[in-house]
C-alpha cells in the first residue's frame, strides 16, 4: 500500500482519538502501519501537507491548530504502550514540528506576530519545538529527511517536489557531503522559526569551511520543497551568497554549505532585529492618546539605525546587496549588546524571498512590508531595493507604526522635516525616484553617503527635544506662548552649520537661518508688545513704573515730563491714562491677542516654509510665494494690531480684531491653496510620498476656515455697531473676544492642532521639493 498524507492523518486521528473524516482511506487507521514506512514514504507525506491553513481544514475536516494540539498532547503523554516504534515515533514528531512551523509562518506573514510570541497547546511554539528537537529520534529523523544523498524516489513513481520532479541540479559536492557528515547529531537543538524554515543549532566535529565548530542549520519546511524556485535558491545559496573569501568583519554571516532543503552557516548568537525592536517597545512610555504625539526614539535611531547603515555600507563595499532586508533577517549580536551604545548587525538570508512575490495586494504584513514594491511585484532583486527596506526599517527602529498606505508616518514631519525628507527619498515606490533629493555621487558608495545624511538629521533631531518624554515642568513650559522655539532653532542652527558639505547642505542652512530670523523677530515684537500692554495696564491701576529703557528713550528723544514721554505723545487726545474701566476692553483684547499670536506663530508656523524649492510653473510658484509671505506676515502684523490700539487710540481695538482675524483667514487659505495644489500635482506625477485619499492633517487646517468664518460674523457685526455708536456695552464684547482667544485659539488652534498642521504642511512642502527635483531631472 502506497504511503500518503491521508494515511498519516488517519493514523494521527486514531492516536489522538478523533474522527478522521470522510477522506479516511480504508484500513488506514492502524498507527502501527507507520512502523513500516521508509524515509522516502515520510517524504511523500510531508511534501503533500497543504501550505494553506484553510486547505488543510477542508481536506482533513480538522483545523491545523486542533491537529497540532491533539498530536502534541498524545506525543508528550505517550508511554511504552504506544503502537509506534521509536523510529516512527521520531518521524511523527517531525511531522508535528512541521505543522507547528507552518502555523508560525502564517502568524508571522499574515498577522505580523513575532515567532516567540506564538502560543499553541498551552505553551509557546518555541518551547514546543524545542521539546520536539530535544528527542533523539526526532533529531535522527531530521538528519535522515535532509541527507543530501538520500533519494526522494519511492515505489510507485517520483514524489512531487523530488529532485527529479523539480528539476533540481547536480548531485551534492564532496564539500557539501563533508560538511553534512561532520554534524554531531546529538548536539542539534531548536533555535528559532523562520517564515519558510526551522533553524537549528549544533556543533560540527571538523567543519571544513566554517570558522567555528558551532553552526546554524536552516531547514526548509517540507511542503516548501515542492516549489522549485525555493529549492533552487536554497541549493545555490552558497554559490550566490557564500563568499568564502569574505573577511571576518563582513556583515553577511558566513555560509558553510547549502543543498536543496538546507543551508549550513556560522552561528551568530543574538536576537533578530525584530525581537530587539519588540524588546525596545516594552521600554518606551505608553502610546499617547493622540497617535501623532508618539515620540520618535532618537536613541534607537542613533544606535541601531547607525549600526544598520554601517553594516549596509560594509556589504556594499563587498559588491553585494541583500534584496530581503527584513527584521527577521538581521541579527543583533549578543556580545555587542553588552556594550552600551555599541551594536553590530549581521545579515542572513540574502536574496529575494519567494513569498514576497506571492503577497496579496493591499494585505502586506509582517516582513513583507519591508520588501521593496518592485521585489514584491517581480519576484527578483533590484539594485535599489535595499534603500526601500532601509527606510522601512528606520521607521520601525524609531518606534513609529507603519502607515497603511506605505507613506512616511506623520510623526516624522512633526519631529524633523529633514529626517522625513530622507525617509521619503528612501521609500519612494518607484526605484528610479529613490535618492531624488538626497545628493549622492554615483561614483561613491551609496550607503556610506546616506549614512552621513542620516546621522546629520539624527543630530538635528536630538537638538529639537520635543520627541523626548515630557515631565511636568516641560509640559508646563509647552503651554507658554513661545514653547522654547527660538532656543530650539538656535541649537539646531548651530548643529546644521557644522554639517555643510555640499550645495544641498548649504541650502538647508540658509533655510534654517531664514526661519530662525523670523522666529526671533516674532518673539521680540510680540513680547515687546505684550510688555507694552502690561505696562499700560499697570499705569491704569496706579502701579506706574518706568523701566530703564523708557528713560533712555526719553533722553534720546528729548522728551520730559510726567508719563512715558515720547510714547505718550502719540496717544489720541480722547485716550486717557489712567482709566482702568475705560481702558479695560483694549487691554484684555490686545493682551490675549498678543499671547495667541505668539503661540500661533512660534508653535505652529515658525518651522514651516513653502519655498524649500520654488516650482517652475507660474501658478504653482505664485501659490508657494503667497503662502510663504502669509506665513511670515504672521510674525510681524499681529504686533502692529496690538501696538496701535495700545499706544494711539484705544477705540481701534475692534478694527484691529477684525483685521487680525481676516489676515489669519487669508493666510490659512493661501496655505491650503498651496498644499492642495501641490498634493494634486504630486499624485498626478505618481509620487508615493503623498497619500491618495484625504490627508487628515491638512483637514485640521481646513477646519480652521469655517471656525474663523463663524467668529468673523459677530466680530464684524458687533464691531461695526460699536464703531457707529449703536452698541455701548463694549466690555462684554471685549470679554467675548478674549474668551475666544484664550479658550479656543490658544489651547486648540495654537496648541493641540499644531502637530497636525506642521505634519500636513511639511508633507506638502517636501512634495513640492520632490516635484521640482523631478522636473529638473526630466529636463536634463
Amino acid at each position: 500500500m502506497r504511503a500518503t498524507l491521508e494515511h498519516l492523518t488517519a493514523a494521527v486521528a486514531e492516536l489522538t482519538g478523533r474522527s478522521a473524516g470522510p477522506a479516511r482511506p480504508a484500513g488506514s487507521g492502524r498507527p502501527a502501519a507507520l512502523n513500516g514506512w521508509r524515509t522516502q514514504d515520510w517524504h511523500v507525506a510531508l511534501l503533500d501537507v497543504p501550505l494553506d491553513e484553510r486547505a488543510y481544514a477542508d481536506r482533513f475536516q480538522v483545523s491545523r491548530r486542533a491537529e497540532i494540539e491533539g498530536l502534541w498532547r498524545w506525543w508528550s503523554e505517550r508511554d511504552t504502550a504506544s503502537p509506534l516504534e521509536p523510529r516512527a515515533d521520531g518521524f511523527l514528531g517531525f511531522y508535528l514540528l512541521t505543522l507547528v512551523a507552518m502555523h508560525c509562518s502564517d502568524r508571522m506573514r499574515f498577522h505580523g506576530d513575532a515567532a516567540p510570541d506564538v502560543t499553541l497547546a498551552g505553551t509557546t511554539a518555541q518551547d514546543l519545538s524545542a521539546a520536539l528537537v530535544a528527542d533523539p529520534e526526532v533529531r535522527r529523523a531530521i538528519v535522515a529527511l535532509h541527507d543530501p544523498d538520500a533519494p526522494l524516489s519511492t515505489r510507485g513513481g517520483t514524489p512531487k517536489g523530488s529532485r527529479t520532479d523539480s528539476g533540481a541540479g547536480d548531485p551534492p559536492s564532496s564539500a557539501t557531503r563533508a560538511e553534512w557528515a561532520a554534524i554531531d547529531v546529538a548536539s542539534l537543538e531548536f533555535y528559532r522559526h523562520g517564515t519558510t524554515s526551522i533553524i537549528l543549532t549544533g556543533r560540527a566535529a571538523a567543519p571544513s569551511q566554517g570558522r567555528t565548530a558551532a553552526f546554524a542549520l536552516k531547514c526548509l519546511i517540507h511542503p516548501y520543497r515542492t516549489i522549485p524556485v525555493i529549492t533552487a535558491a536554497t541549493r545555490g545559496y552558497l554559490a550566490e551568497h557564500g563568499r568564502l573569501d569574505a573577511q571576518e568583519s563582513s556583515p553577511a554571516v558566513r555560509v558553510w554549505a547549502s543543498h536543496d532543503s538546507w543551508i549550513l552557516m556560522d552561528l551568530i548568537r543574538g536576537r533578530t532585529l525584530g525581537e530587539h525592536l519588540a524588546h525596545l517597545a516594552t521600554t518606551r512610555p505608553p502610546a499617547p492618546a493622540r497617535e501623532i504625539l508618539r515620540t520618535v526614539d532618537t536613541d534607537a535611531l542613533r544606535e541601531v539605525g547607525g549600526a544598520l547603515l554601517s553594516a549596509l555600507a560594509d556589504l556594499e563595499r563587498e559588491g553585494r546587496r541583500h534584496d530581503d532586508l527584513t527584521p527577521s533577517n538581521i541579527i543583533v549580536e549578543t556580545e555587542r549588546e553588552q556594550e552600551p551604545g555599541r551594536f553590530r548587525l549581521r545579515f542572513v538570508d540574502l536574496g529575494v524571498s519567494y513569498l514576497h512575490a506571492r503577497s496579496i495586494a493591499g494585505q502586506v504584513r509582517g516582513d513583507g512590508a519591508y520588501a521593496a514594491p518592485e521585489v514584491r511585484r517581480d519576484g527578483v532583486g533590484h539594485p535599489r531595493a535595499d534603500l526601500y527596506s532601509l527606510g522601512a526599517l528606520l521607521i520601525s527602529v524609531a518606534g513609529i507604526p507603519h502607515s497603511a498606505d506605505g507613506t512616511v508616518p506623520d510623526q516624522f514631519y512633526v519631529a524633523a522635516v529633514g529626517l522625513a525628507r530622507l525617509l521619503e527619498d528612501l521609500t519612494d515606490a518607484d526605484p528610479r525616484r529613490r535618492l531624488l533629493v538626497t545628493p549622492v555621487d554615483p561614483a561613491a558608495p551609496t550607503f556610506e553617503h546616506v549614512g552621513r545624511v542620516f546621522r546629520d538629521e539624527v543630530a538635528i533631531l536630538e537638538q529639537d527635544g520635543r520627541e523626548r518624554p515630557r515631565g511636568r515642568l516641560q509640559r508646563l513650559r509647552d503651554l507658554s506662548p513661545g514653547a522654547g522655539t527660538v532656543a530650539r532653532q538656535r541649537r539646531m542652527l548651530q548643529v546644521r552649520s557644522g554639517q555643510v558639505r555640499d550645495r544641498a547642505g548649504a541650502a538647508h542652512l540658509r533655510q534654517a537661518r531664514w526661519l530662525r530670523r523670523w522666529a526671533w523677530l516674532c518673539a521680540v515684537l510680540l513680547w515687546s508688545a505684550t510688555a507694552l500692554v502690561v505696562t499700560w495696564w499697570s499705569r491704569d491701576l496706579g502701579l506706574s513704573w518706568q523701566a530703564r529703557w523708557f528713560e533712555m528713550a526719553d533722553e534720546v528723544s528729548g522728551t520730559s515730563g510726567i508719563g512715558l514721554g515720547f510714547l505718550d505723545d502719540v496717544r489720541a487726545d480722547d485716550y486717557p491714562i489712567p482709566d482702568p474701566w475705560g481702558n479695560l476692553p483694549v487691554r484684555l483684547v490686545t493682551l490675549t491677542f498678543a499671547l495667541v499670536s505668539a503661540r500661533l506663530y512660534l508653535n505652529v508656523f515658525a518651522e514651516l516654509s513653502t519655498v524649500w524649492a520654488l516650482p517652475r510653473g507660474r501658478a504653482a510658484r505664485v501659490r508657494a510665494v503667497a503662502a510663504e509671505i502669509g506665513l511670515r506676515s504672521l510674525a510681524v502684523l499681529p504686533a502692529v494690531y496690538v501696538v496701535l490700539p495700545t499706544l494711539v487710540q484705544r477705540d481701534w481695538w475692534p478694527l484691529g480684531t477684525l483685521v487680525g482675524h481676516v489676515t489669519f483667514a487669508v493666510v490659512v487659505q493661501a496655505c491650503l491653496w498651496f498644499a492642495w495644489d501641490t498634493n494634486a500635482r504630486a499624485r498626478a506625477a505618481g509620487l508615493s510620498s503623498v497619500p491618495r485619499g484625504e490627508i487628515a492633517t491638512l483637514g485640521r487646517l481646513a477646519a480652521w476656515q469655517p471656525t474663523v468664518a463663524v467668529y468673523l460674523v459677530p466680530i464684524v457685526g458687533i464691531g461695526t455697531l460699536l464703531s457707529l455708536g449703536l452698541v455701548h456695552d463694549e466690555l462684554v464684547y471685549a470679554c467675548f473676544v478674549s474668551l475666544i482667544n484664550l479658550g479656543i485659539f490658544y489651547p486648540k488652534s495654537a496648541g493641540t492642532d499644531a502637530p497636525y498642521i506642521r505634519a500636513g504642511m511639511n508633507r506638502a512642502a517636501l512634495a513640492a521639493e520632490r516635484l521640482e527635483r523631478l522636473e529638473t531631472v526630466r529636463l536634463r
